[in-house]
């Protein structure tokens, strides 16, 4: 979704630099703790974050700019194919989440038994939790997952269960944000998906809007 890294962004990080791009303004990318991320932004001026999900429980938090893409969720496994958090909770499985993500807020939302959830900075120790047997599954983006399974050279074979949700994912900013900032970007986004300029960036990464 988004990285550190100059030759490879990510598909969200990557499309919202061509939006900001075409609508003329000079950026700086910034990368921090997730949850700290979505604290600063909330609370500042004019701060722009991705990729954020639309939840029900974030929806005051942030001005919603546009729909980027959308994002499968599911639950990743070794031993046991998991197709729901009623299957998960009945068979009290523990799970790992990226601490202030989008997938530990849904957990916590739904009303996950929360000692059956586990947390670790978002985008580390994930991989590394569900391969030495610490936790039973694994809650984030299907395509997260094999990504990061892949990138780090894991060769156990994933169980991925039925998708557990969808969701969109946006560029937001922060509560209060200049409307012309707003209307800018927005017609910049929609301006890439007119041109085809955002479905080339998505399926790169295997995504779509």
């Amino acid at each position: 979704m988004a990285m550190e890294n100059e030759t490879e962004r990510g598909a969200v990080l990557e499309l919202v630099m061509a939006a900001t791009e075409r609508a003329g303004l000079a950026t700086k990318v910034t990368f921090i703790p997730w949850r700290r991320a979505q604290e600063m932004v909330t609370g500042g001026k004019d701060l722009l974050i991705t990729p954020l999900t639309w939840l029900p429980s974030r929806a005051e938090r942030f001005t919603w700019i546009a729909p980027v893409c959308r994002m499968e969720r599911a639950i990743a496994s070794l031993k046991h194919r998991i197709d729901s958090l009623e299957q998960a909770r009945s068979d009290r499985r523990i799970l790992v989440v990226g601490a202030g993500s989008a997938q530990e807020q849904q957990l916590r939302d739904w009303g996950y038994p929360g000692d059956l959830i586990v947390t670790t900075p978002l985008g580390t120790r994930e991989t590394e939790m569900l391969a030495s047997g610490r936790v039973d599954g694994w809650y984030s983006g299907t395509q997260q997952i094999r990504w990061r399974w892949q990138r780090e050279g894991r060769t156990e074979a994933l169980i991925i269960g039925t998708p557990i949700t969808v969701d969109q994912i946006h560029l937001g900013c922060s509560r209060d944000c200049d409307p012309t900032l707003v209307a800018t970007l927005r017609s910049a986004l929609q301006s890439l998906r007119d041109d085809g300029s955002s479905d080339r960036i998505l399926a790169k990464y295997a995504l779509s809007y």
